[in-house]
């Protein structure tokens, strides 16, 4: 519990001061988690007997973590709309991630085994990669919305996770999904839900935000975190282990710390960009 709360301390100051500075160094942690990640996933498929394409998962995820960098912070090569440009080159790079890994099971000759792997390498490169990526689209909605919002998807995710870690620890007697993740109790998914609007509320109060849509989102937000949650729990299951790696202290690694928010992130950015403004 000490090394889980210190490491929680210290990780999240650390990311949330990246957060507030934006631009190159945000960017640049995005891609050591975007490493991370698919290191972990990598280890994850190995376990199972399948075929990682390492090397394509990151060139693909970096890659794109750079586009979008230069796409929202360099005006000037990009004139127009920087989040639309953005958008497009998730789609191109959709297309080319499944066209070079297909490609790849076709150069190894052993057909049989093709489509199951290509299917969980495009499934990494999307889940780690584009997931990540969005966090990135994020932060860089022009003007302060880009942080807020930003910060709002971390805070409404974390306030989620502590409050169902503790009262589902203390309390839980009902389990939420027995053969998925066997301590996750509907008591601790109520209370996540409980402490995630909390959080979003306290945070439309902070920068003058509606607070009935902030309340909104921060249910959708929760959501979308135990989704995510309960999707890295099926891969660890398949692979047999409790962990995704040992990165984090007390946390386990990347991708056990990520995953509600890499869920969450997307949801958030489809929500501020295209849903709110047709309330306005």
């Amino acid at each position: 519990m000490y090394k889980r709360v210190v490491t929680g301390i210290l990780g999240g100051a650390f990311l949330l001061g990246v957060i507030f500075y934006g631009g190159i160094p945000f960017t640049l942690v995005i891609g050591v988690l975007i490493w991370l990640g698919i290191q972990e996933y990598t280890s994850l498929l190995k376990h199972q007997g399948m075929r990682p394409q390492t090397p394509v998962m990151l060139f693909i995820s970096l890659a794109l973590a750079a586009l979008i960098y230069c796409m929202t912070n360099c005006p000037g090569l990009f004139p127009g709309n920087p989040l639309q440009h953005s958008e497009r080159v998730l789609a191109i790079a959709l297309l080319a991630a499944f066209a070079t890994i297909f490609t790849n099971e076709l150069l190894r000759g052993t057909p049989e085994e093709g489509l199951v792997n290509v299917a969980v390498n495009l499934f990494g490169t999307v889940y780690i990669g584009f997931m990540f990526a969005y966090m990135l689209l994020l932060r860089f909605i022009p003007g302060q919305d880009g942080l807020v919002y930003l910060l709002f998807t971390v805070l409404v995710t974390w306030f989620n996770d502590t409050s169902a870690y503790f009262i589902g620890t203390k309390f839980g007697k009902h389990k939420l999904s027995p053969r998925i993740s066997p301590k996750k109790s509907v008591e601790g998914s109520l209370a996540g839900l409980i402490g995630g609007i909390v959080a979003a509320v306290g945070l439309g109060i902070i920068y003058h935000k509606p607070l009935f849509i902030m309340g909104i989102m921060g249910v959708v937000v929760v959501l979308a975190g135990q989704f995510g949650d309960l999707i890295e729990s099926i891969i660890k299951r398949n692979a047999g282990v409790k962990d995704s790696g040992t990165f984090l202290p007390g946390h386990g690694g990347v991708l056990d710390r990520f995953d509600s928010l890499l869920m969450a992130a997307p949801v958030v950015y489809y929500m501020v960009t295209y849903l709110i403004p047709m309330f306005d």
